[in-house]
């Protein structure tokens, strides 16, 4: 009885097909865990695709789809929660001789609060740098004797602006969100016997004790690249606004784009999870203007540290220089990336 096909006997295609049948007894499983980033769903499907094809068990279109849509939702819930939350996708095999593939995608949820909790456990301090500002020094040096230049630090950190102005002789408020960070800067005032008050709150959302006007300097360093909204960013100027009196300063750094690039979707979510959160100029523009604030000067916050800080002091960490130049953004060489942090200094009329 002839046959209708012709018989392989070529050792490559045979090799081929034999290892396809070993699929059959092969056990495999994995674990991924990736920044909860909606904008890259393609590429983290992509990516999984691939190491599900790598043990013999592609997916076929409606099974990529699927994927997708599982991905989807759970990047989309996690990245609502918070930015610095992830996603877990742990997949196995299915027991021989199946040729399938099990996955199971969750949420680790995880806030900026909590990161900054684990940092001060584990981490070896300073977090941020021993040395203060120099742009925070120097807005509060502009405004008069220190004596009469009340200073409102929100999100204060460890204190390395508040305490060397109160070394200096201003009346600091220092507002602090973690209740780890907010201890050292009490127990470190209070060492000191320094004129600080230390309140945990959310400046944006908690209603404080701030009289209005009562502030000559309201800064905030390193802080609004931690902001998740351009309502974040408006609300912040109108308390600021209201703390100020009326010639103070409102002092703080954010990330800006170069006028010439408009930041994507993709790019947004990004800077959010990189902790750099970037704001337009037209953004920070209209918010200005819908709290009274008149907008004073516009600096690089690298190129002003160092300029300004003691051979000792630079670089105030080891990661500023890279972060402050949207190194955390883009892999790119130092000076290519299109958002850089700036210091924006604004006066209340």
């Amino acid at each position: 009885m002839s046959r209708s096909l012709k018989v392989e006997t070529k050792p490559a295609a045979l090799r081929e097909a034999g290892v396809a049948r070993l699929h059959r007894r092969l056990a495999a499983n994995g674990a991924v865990v990736v920044p909860a980033l909606p904008a890259a769903r393609p590429e983290y499907a992509e990516m999984l695709a691939a190491q599900f094809a790598s043990v013999g068990r592609a997916l076929n279109s409606d099974q990529k789809k699927h994927l997708s849509e599982v991905l989807d939702n759970q990047l989309g819930e996690a990245f609502r929660y918070s930015p610095h939350a992830r996603i877990r996708i742990d997949w196995k095999t299915d027991p021989p001789p199946a040729v399938t593939l099990s996955y199971n995608v969750t949420v680790l949820y995880s806030t900026m609060t909590e990161q900054y909790e684990e940092w001060t456990r584990t981490r070896t301090p300073p977090l941020f740098g021993a040395h203060p500002d120099g742009k925070v020094l120097e807005a509060a040096a502009s405004l008069g004797e220190p004596g009469a230049v009340r200073c409102l630090d929100v999100g204060a950190g460890t204190g390395r602006n508040s305490l060397p102005l109160a070394r200096r002789g201003h009346p600091v408020h220092a507002v602090e969100m973690t209740g780890a960070l907010r201890q050292q800067i009490t127990e470190a005032a209070a060492t000191e016997g320094l004129d600080v008050r230390v309140d945990e709150a959310d400046f944006l959302k908690d209603e404080l004790a701030v009289e209005p006007g009562a502030y000559q300097l309201v800064f905030l360093s390193e802080v609004v690249s931690h902001f998740r909204s351009v309502a974040d960013l408006e609300e912040l100027l109108r308390r600021a606004a209201r703390a100020l009196s009326p010639g103070g300063k409102l002092l703080f750094n954010v990330f800006v784009p170069h006028d010439s690039y408009t930041p994507d979707r993709f790019v947004r979510e990004l800077t959010e999870i990189v902790w750099s959160t970037v704001f337009t100029r037209a953004e920070l523009r209209a918010a200005a203007k819908s709290a009274g604030l008149e907008l004073l000067s516009d600096e690089s916050v690298h190129d002003y540290e160092k300029e300004h800080a003691a051979p000792e002091a630079w670089p105030p960490t080891g990661w500023f220089i890279d972060w402050t130049q949207g190194g955390d953004i883009f892999s790119l060489p130092i000076g290519r990336a299109p958002i850089d942090m700036r210091w924006l200094c604004y006066r209340r009329a």
